[in-house]
């Protein structure tokens, strides 16, 4: 049968006049090949066979077929004319234009369809680009390779590799699918589904994505990533995190060149050195000059003496000085604070890290247990993650309340409150222009027995949990003691006294976001102290207090 049939192709071709068949090298075909046929150009030998009742060419090569503009390379192959297709082995190459060539250790070529598939040390190149892998599908219809099972893909610096992957070799653009990653000698990518525009350089996923770098890690669901400029865009919950921080939000843009990020929706950013937490509706950072800043329900954590300090304000901002290692807090307008033996506000607030003080400004106003502290500005020093010292500049002004919920009160040019290790306020230094107003009790602390006024420059009060034990004077005191009978509420507040406890904030005024959480909070009652009874009126006693005496 074989031999008839290659009897009947020698005719064929002698009747045509194409002179002797053990001609190596056939005639060159047309180019454009306008009736879109697969065409033999060169071979080495050329035998007729029939396979499965069907007739085939088999090719010794060198061979080298063409179908217009694509060029088909290999050392040996099938060919059916009957369908356009052919089998190649051995050194087999595609050349597509121009643009794109394959290689593979053996491979199919349906010129019908123009389907190639390749088999064994597949590489695809197309000048810049080479992916390698052992199985190569390439659609040159639609201009689309496809490897099933493992592929590695080289573009300039970046290496790509994944379970799957296609790559349009018109636009350009890889797809992968599983276990992607992308290694570039600044960063390392990795995800489960990664589009990569290799002219744009811009990486776009919709699965669990990290970018790992030198400075820092992205970590991101959804959204886009430029490999060239290290300019990212997530669309959904996407964190960013540096050696001291991270910020994570709802939408997350960064500039990794730059070291500028910009998240918006459910902020945290958390600074690691000293576990203090940042939430907001929106942040920024910016990471060459140190600075961030979050805005829109800001809420800062921070671990104080075992306790959570809350705070909140309409910004914060957060500056690193880089030079000195230090790093501030600054509070912007409507400042509260919470903490469970701390309650505040004010217009502004600074928190310097580096020697744990915290500023008050503008009118503010502070509550440990029982006392309210109030003054033009306030200062407080922590030790060790606990209140040790505060400073109350400029019309000082203590309110305290005793047992029977009567208003003790002292006031002066200025004021140091020191506090215990439980951060209870022990003892206050007032100095210059000192007034004090004590409820005297009896000593079960269930009587009034009158109150005492002085008036002295500088004074020392003693506490004893939370409340006021003694006095004593430092210069020579001017006092007058009231009995209970003689006692009247006029004379019983000193100049400037105003009771502020309907503004002292709670954890929910403060913890906003979590507050705006559906969820059951417990609410403390606010305290609502007693007046103190007013007898009737009679004559007043006048006692003078000696100097270092209560």
């Amino acid at each position: 049968m074989r031999i008839a049939f290659f009897g009947r192709i020698l005719l064929l071709l002698a009747l045509a006049g194409t002179g002797a068949f053990a001609q190596t090298n056939p005639p060159a075909q047309d180019p454009n090949n306008t009736n879109n046929k697969v065409q033999l150009e060169q071979a080495s030998e050329l035998i007729g066979e029939v396979r499965n009742g069907k007739e085939v060419r088999k090719i010794i090569g060198p061979a080298r077929f063409r179908q217009n503009a694509t060029l088909l390379y290999c050392d040996s192959a099938y060919l059916h004319q009957a369908t356009d297709f052919i089998e190649a082995f051995g050194n087999v190459k595609i050349v597509e234009g121009d643009s794109v060539t394959v290689t593979g250790n053996r491979g199919t070529y349906d010129g019908r369809s123009r389907l190639s598939r390749m088999y064994g040390n597949v590489v695809l190149n197309d000048g810049q680009k080479t992916l390698t892998t052992e199985q190569l599908d390439y659609n040159m219809q639609d201009n689309v390779a496809f490897y099933p099972d493992s592929g590695t893909i080289v573009d300039g610096e970046n290496t790509l590799t994944s379970r799957q992957g296609y790559y349009n070799t018109n636009t350009k653009i890889f797809t992968f699918k599983e276990n992607v990653k992308m290694v570039n000698p600044k960063y390392e990518l990795t995800s489960e589904n990664l589009t990569y525009n290799s002219i744009t350089k811009v990486a776009y996923f919709n699965t669990p994505t990290r970018i790992v770098g030198e400075d820092g890690t992205l970590v991101a669901n959804n959204g886009e990533y430029n490999t060239a400029t290290g300019v990212s865009n997530f669309t959904s919950r996407s964190t960013v995190e540096y050696s001291k921080y991270t910020l994570t939000g709802d939408i997350l843009n960064y500039d990794k060149a730059n070291q500028v990020g910009y998240a918006e929706g459910n902020v945290v950013m958390v600074a690691k050195e000293d576990s203090t937490i940042i939430e907001g509706d929106i942040g920024r950072y910016f990471g060459q000059q140190g600075i961030s800043r979050v805005y829109g329900n800001a809420v800062a954590k921070n671990v104080v003496g075992g306790d959570t300090l809350y705070l909140t304000a309409d910004t914060l901002l957060s500056v690193e000085d880089k030079v000195q290692g230090t790093r501030r807090m600054f509070a912007y307008n409507r400042v509260k604070i919470f903490k469970r033996d701390l309650q505040g506000k004010c217009d502004s607030l600074i928190y310097n890290y580096s020697d744990s003080t915290i500023f008050f400004y503008r009118d503010p106003v502070l509550w440990n247990e029982r006392s309210q502290l109030t003054g033009d500005t306030i200062n407080i020093q922590l030790a060790n993650n606990k209140m040790d010292k505060m400073f109350l500049r400029t019309n000082a002004f203590v309110i305290s309340l005793d047992s029977l919920e009567h208003y003790n009160q002292v006031k002066g040019r200025q004021m140091v409150a020191f506090f215990n290790p439980k951060s209870q306020m022990d003892r206050v230094n007032v100095n210059g222009n000192g007034e004090n107003i004590t409820f005297v009790l009896n000593d079960q602390n269930t009587e009034l027995r009158g109150v005492n006024k002085v008036e002295c420059s500088n004074m020392i009060l003693k506490f004893i949990e939370g409340k006021i034990n003694r006095v004593a004077f430092l210069n020579k005191p001017d006092a007058l003691f009231i009995p209970p009978h003689e006692i009247e509420e006029p004379s019983t507040r000193l100049k400037g006294f105003k009771w502020r406890v309907e503004e002292k904030p709670a954890k929910a005024d403060v913890d906003v976001r979590a507050a705006a959480k559906p969820k059951v909070v417990e609410q403390k009652a606010v305290e609502k102290p007693a007046k103190p009874a007013v007898p009737a009126k009679g004559k007043k006693k006048t006692v003078v207090a000696k100097r270092g005496a209560s």
